[in-house]
């Protein structure tokens, strides 16, 4: 059996958690600038795409790589928002009541960016199979990509050497434009390509849904279904959460019917990790003489931390709590499973 799956891309999550660092941050001075990255409301759009023919021998290597891209501009859109949450959203630079320029080091430490994602999807792009939508759009993002891995990029350089202290700032306002004006074409791009990936993406998960429980693989089947309501329990929290000045009481009406069908989908996969012919099923954790038992205990310990976070969110988040830390644990958690499914399945 050979690994020929769909990967997944990462949630939404992260901009959501660095926005809220931030406002949870103790500073009360003045109110956040809006965040005017573009972001879509999260609803599929009625554009048509072609999908792969739903046979055993569908390769989704060009869907994974046009994912990868997606999942970057997630991480970039984050950064994006955090920043301007800090800085104002305006031509000039100049800093929010209340914010100091030091609060960016945590989110921006270390940013590499990786310029072989976007390469990596162009050198699939003339390839079959052909989506006519996503396969234009990526080239129309391919610049504005490139320009705003590099504003991130030197923003990152400067912050994580604290050359932004060094010099006291004197570069703050030359990577402020730089920034500012990579944003509006980034935005106009990406979005797009976004949103023709999630109409995509809808088609292409039922095919990978239908072909798993074809063939009877229930570990991979029940974990997909983990992981796309946990994606779905991110938009709604995201929904509720992207315009408020601060972190929000939720409303649970959604939520605690989305926990109910985690909960049936968590028993559902214990159980098939519990059946040995389901374990012979996953080829990396059966074929691999010196991997396999690792790969399976670090998928096995993933899917605990998710059941244990979900929960603690669940519960501060009934109670009106401060949701900001377990519902980080969440989204490390559910990004951690994601890496483990990618690696057994994919």
């Amino acid at each position: 059996m050979t690994q020929t799956g769909r990967r997944f891309p990462l949630m939404r999550l992260s901009a959501l958690l660095l926005t809220a660092g931030l406002l949870l941050s103790g500073c009360t001075g003045g109110t956040p600038a809006a965040d005017n990255s573009g972001a879509p409301d999260g609803s599929p759009l009625p554009a048509e795409s072609v999908s792969p023919t739903p046979t055993e021998s569908t390769d989704f290597r060009k869907y994974n790589a046009y994912s990868d891209v997606m999942s970057d501009i997630y991480e970039m859109d984050g950064m994006l928002a955090a920043y301007f949450t800090v800085v104002q959203d305006q031509p000039e630079f100049a800093l929010v009541e209340g914010m100091d320029y030091s609060m960016l080091e945590d989110v921006f430490y270390n940013y590499i960016p990786l310029s072989i994602i976007m390469n990596t999807a162009l050198d699939y792009s003339t390839e079959e199979p052909v989506y006519p939508e996503q396969d234009a759009l990526l080239l129309e993002l391919e610049q504005p990509y490139s320009d705003m891995c590099d504003a991130l990029g030197e923003l990152s350089d400067y912050l994580s050497f604290d050359r932004y202290v060094d010099d006291n700032m004197a570069q703050a306002a030359q990577l402020h434009a730089q920034i500012y004006e990579a944003v509006g074409p980034f935005d106009q791009a990406a979005w797009p390509f976004v949103e023709s990936m999630q109409v995509l993406d809808q088609e292409t998960e039922q095919l990978e849904l239908d072909r798993l429980e074809a063939e009877g693989m229930n570990i991979a089947l029940y974990s997909r279904m983990i992981t796309n309501i946990c994606g779905e329990m991110d938009a709604d929290v995201w929904a509720q959460v992207e315009n408020a000045e601060s972190l929000p009481a939720l409303d649970m009406t959604n939520l605690e019917s989305l926990y109910t069908q985690y909960q049936e989908a968590y028993a559902n996969l214990t159980a098939a990790m519990e059946d040995p012919e389901q374990v012979e099923k996953v080829y990396s954790w059966s074929s691999d003489e010196y991997w396999s038992d690792t790969y399976r205990d670090n998928f096995t310990t993933a899917i605990a931390d998710v059941n244990t976070a979900i929960a603690a969110f669940m519960e501060e988040a009934r109670s009106q709590a401060d949701y900001s830390q377990s519902y980080e644990q969440f989204y490390t958690a559910v990004s951690e499973l994601i890496d483990q499914y990618n690696t057994s399945f994919v």
